[in-house]
């Protein structure tokens, strides 16, 4: 290939990559505009692509209703929980069908498990909200919220980390045992510090689920808690829906996962990666 026609060859992979972050950060830089925009700057026919007048007491005005806040807290304290029991749940199932059920028992068994990711959850919607109603803490609670993300997030956590587990060399553990360690002790000791960027990138997926599920959400939560995404609803005014709260209110939620993404992407990166180094 000669000189022009690699130059060619980058400048439309450049071209490509440009069109491709234009349509991926579009919408983001769209969020941010409109959050600083008056509502009638928001509502004309013709829209602008950058705000006229600034209103950055916009991020100020979101919370001057207190429910903004408790929402988030909300979240924080379904998202928490439901990620630690998923976790702690998730690690020992996998562990033991990494370890003791192998084979074709253990292969369908972890399919099973899997399988209940699969499904629709709509499906179970209206049979969960007369379960949870007919539970000592009810429908408008946390633990109704915590136990039914259990659904969806512990399936995934259990199957992740049996493949963590899986890649994690047995032989340690073995060697660990003629040391004098108990199996318990050898679990927290030897294996469990090996898989520990795997758990973490395990816990940011379904912390991230727990944070943004809407649906059942808006079913089990009431007056006494409250996410924020069926906050954000809130903000529809009557007739008119208060786009720049709206999208500031988004812009605020999008905080505590990016940031903790960004605290913890070296354990992501490893963790993601450990499926995959057997190849």
């Amino acid at each position: 290939m000669d000189t022009n026609a690699k130059r060619i060859v980058v400048w439309l992979i450049l071209i490509g990559f440009g069109i491709w972050v234009l349509f991926t950060l579009f919408p983001l830089y769209f969020m941010i505009i409109t959050a600083l925009k008056p509502v009638e700057e928001i509502n004309r026919m013709v829209p602008t692509f950058w705000p006229e007048t600034f209103r950055p007491d916009n991020f100020r005005g979101i919370f001057a209703d207190p429910g903004s806040l408790k929402s988030l807290i909300d979240s924080v304290i379904v998202a928490s929980a439901n990620t630690a029991l998923s976790l702690f749940l998730g690690t020992l199932a996998g562990y033991a069908l990494a370890r003791y059920l192998t084979g074709v028992v253990g292969e369908n068994l972890a399919f099973f498990i899997l399988s209940n990711r699969m499904f629709p959850p709509v499906a179970i919607l209206i049979p969960m909200f007369f379960l949870f109603d007919a539970t000592p803490w009810g429908t408008d609670s946390y633990w109704s919220l915590i136990i039914l993300y259990l659904v969806f997030n512990m399936p995934l956590a259990t199957w992740l980390m049996m493949v963590f587990f899986r890649d994690t060399p047995r032989e340690l553990e073995e060697a660990a045992y003629l040391d004098g360690y108990t199996p318990l002790r050898a679990f927290f000791k030897v294996t469990l510090p090996l898989v520990f960027p795997g758990m973490v990138s395990v816990a940011m997926l379904c912390w991230i689920f727990a944070w943004n599920e809407y649906l059942f959400a808006n079913l089990l939560t009431g007056t006494t808690v409250k996410t924020f995404p069926v906050h954000i609803p809130s903000f529809a005014a009557g007739s008119q829906t208060l786009w720049n709260f709206v999208m500031a209110f988004s812009l605020v939620a999008m905080l505590p996962p990016v940031i903790l993404f960004i605290a913890l992407r070296r354990y992501m990166v490893r963790g993601l990666s450990l499926g995959v180094v057997k190849g």
